[in-house]
């Protein structure tokens, strides 16, 4: 399931051909079209892409000119929503316009006759999403299964720079798609082909006119998964970078073709290494207050904490400062890396051995460090050395300083500095925190075989993280995310929680709970799976294309002491037992013992990996559904005679 890695280089330098996959006019309907019921290698999606076509060149301002053609076919009841289309683009000072819409739907009664609806434009609307990005949004009328739904459009961009990934895979499979690339005279353009080895690609590049054409057939669609750690690395595409132009004079100019060289473009970069050392007005105070602490750790702590609270993250990321970061500072708000560009200002103002860390967060995908790609990185942080030790801070959304930010744990980053000693990738794992949680339950069955307690979770490092976020942004749905989504029937009463602001202590999460009878006869059954969030199995499909990222390790131990009535007893204990996955890496332990009228259960889950690769998925798979199984194992009491 690994990703199969093209890269190359092209520019004006021979003639080759280049020749393209003909699709059928807009408005012509092939019989094969027409009869498919079924996507021969995804029978399980409910549309299909026929094609997606691409047509990307240059007018004489030199604008980036798309016209881009979809078509597609609804197979099933849940593939008619896709007749609502959203076409995003970026408005921000009309850098880039949709423009020349079209789209029709085609509808075949029972004789096979065709029927054709024009959406009128009129029904096409645009709406500002944010100061960035804006949408084109028109809703494609009557579209049934079996529909054959048809649009293209035009955007124009101000220039390369809006070049922007293709991708030939989305959720829903494709039978053709196809992207043709004129480049602009006198440069050059890198590319990076992210594709499984199974999948064939024809690349196809006419240097002599600057062109390169990419096709891919018969790409099954790519869903969702869970603990997938980012869907755009599993995409099939093709990545763009402009690396080197022709100077006045007829030489070859390289542009960012080593890390090295990265590195210097970004230290003089407008956007980020000009944002050093810039003096922002207000802060004299903090930064005298913080330069009588002789504890490095603590200078770092306050100024990242003083930062995180005065400015306010927009939602937005960026790898520096577009607008500068005083206006940024100004407005007490900002994209994260304005963010992050000011809290590494004031850090270098304490005397603090600090650095821009470039960082593509996991919805942005995995870099390839064997390529300079500035292109692959979609934020900046802070990287901060005191001793022997580092930090990896982001301001826009807090962290406590010793864990990395989930945003890019498990990922790769590049070290931005003048020191070519000090410029490099560094791989941002965490071996020392876990997700990790200790739950204790002490409860008691009454006669009539309900049961009712009091439950105490502790949560540390990643899952107190976690936890406390959730529980700052959505109180309403705390509990039930947390401790009664399984458990419809549960009632839970008088949640408090400890040490939320103090990440030097666990998250502490104390509460009731009861549950009803479960009763038949005599018998009365036992739930001992409560609070563990292991209820049921991720894991059930047969086939997985991503790998299983947990960010971090995991260890949770979950305790309970269940008091029975006097006329109850168990029917049988369940055994102790001990689950070893082949290499070690999961393992998972229940232990039960019983007094006269009490029953004692510790189960222990110990995750040694934080990632498991695509290939580790069927023993991943098979391990779980054996442990939720023990899990959700029932203790039955029955009356005494």
């Amino acid at each position: 399931m690994k990703l199969f890695l093209l890269s190359c280089i092209f520019s004006v330098l021979s003639l080759l051909t280049v020749a393209q996959t003909k699709v059928p006019d807009f408005g012509i309907i092939t019989d094969e079209e027409q009869k498919l019921k079924e996507c021969s290698f995804d029978p399980e999606a409910d549309a299909i892409i026929i094609f997606d076509k691409a047509i990307a060149d240059h007018n004489g301002d030199h604008n980036l000119v798309t016209t881009r053609r979809i078509r597609m076919k609804i197979l099933k009841e849940k593939g008619i929503r896709r007749g609502n289309i959203e076409i995003y683009y970026y408005s921000k000072e009309d850098f880039e316009n949709i423009s020349d819409i079209q789209a029709s739907v085609y509808n075949f009664n029972e004789t096979g006759l065709l029927f054709t609806q024009t959406v009128a434009p009129a029904s096409v609307f645009r709406q500002k999403l944010n100061e960035r990005v804006s949408v084109v949004k028109f809703a494609i009328p009557d579209v049934k299964v079996g529909s054959i739904l048809e649009y293209q459009y035009v955007s124009t961009m101000k220039h390369y720079g809006g070049l922007d990934d293709w991708s030939f895979q989305s959720d829903i499979p494709t039978m053709l798609s196809s992207y043709y690339l004129t480049i602009l005279p006198n440069s050059e353009f890198a590319y990076q082909v992210y594709k499984r080895s199974d999948l064939p690609i024809v690349v196809k590049p006419d240097k002599y006119e600057g062109k390169i054409l990419f096709e891919m057939n018969n790409i099954a669609g790519l869903r969702d998964e869970p603990f997938m750690d980012s869907r755009r690395d599993y995409v099939q595409r093709v990545q763009f970078q402009l690396s080197g132009y022709q100077g006045m004079f007829g030489s070859r100019m390289r542009y960012m073709t080593t890390w090295d060289e990265l590195g210097r473009e970004q230290m003089s970069s407008p956007y980020l290494g000009q944002q050093l050392g810039k003096n922002l007005s207000g802060t004299s105070e903090l930064l005298n207050t913080v330069k009588t602490i002789p504890d490095q750790y603590r200078k770092m702590k306050m100024i990242y904490e003083f930062v995180n609270k005065t400015m306010n993250w927009n939602g937005y990321d960026s790898r520096g400062s577009s607008d500068g970061i005083k206006d940024a500072w100004d407005k007490r708000k900002g994209t994260s890396g304005e963010v992050n560009m000011i809290l590494i200002n004031l850090l270098k103002s304490a005397d603090l051995d600090v650095s821009p860390l470039l960082v593509s967060k996991h919805g942005n995908g995995k870099i390839n460090s064997n390529y300079p790609f500035i292109d692959q990185f979609n934020c900046v942080m802070a990287y901060v050395t005191i001793g022997e030790k580092t930090y990896v801070l982001d301001a826009s959304d807090y962290t406590p300083p010793d864990l990395i930010p989930l945003s890019a744990i498990n990922t790769d980053a590049f070290i931005v500095s003048r020191k070519r000693s000090k410029g490099s990738i560094i791989r941002l794992e965490d071996n020392a925190h876990m997700n990790k949680n200790l739950v204790a339950v002490m409860a008691r069955v009454n006669t009539t075989g309900a049961m009712d307690g009091n439950a105490s979770v502790y949560s540390y490092d990643y899952s107190r993280l976690q936890r406390c976020k959730d529980y700052n942004l959505r109180q309403k749905t705390y509990t039930e995310k947390y401790f009664t989504g399984p458990f419809p029937e549960m009632k839970l009463d008088s949640l408090q929680m400890e040490n939320i602001d103090n990440d030097s202590l666990p998250l502490s999460q104390h509460f009731l709970f009861s549950l009803p009878a479960n009763v038949s006869g005599d018998y009365t059954l036992i739930n001992t799976n409560l609070f563990s969030g292991f209820e049921k199995n991720p894991f059930i499909s047969d086939v997985r294309f991503s790998n299983v990222d947990y960010n971090c390790r995991q260890n949770h131990v979950i305790s309970l002491n269940i008091a029975i009535p006097d006329n109850m007893e168990p029917e049988a204990l369940p055994k102790n037992l001990r689950l070893i996955m082949p290499d070690t890496s999961v393992t998972f332990s229940r232990e039960i013992a019983r007094s006269e009228h009490m029953l004692s259960i510790r189960y222990k889950i110990d995750l040694m990996h934080s990632i498991f690769t695509a290939d580790e998925y069927p023993y991943l798979k098979e391990f779980y559904k054996k442990m939720i199984g023990i899990l959700n194992e029932q203790i039955v009491l029955r009356k005494k005679q």
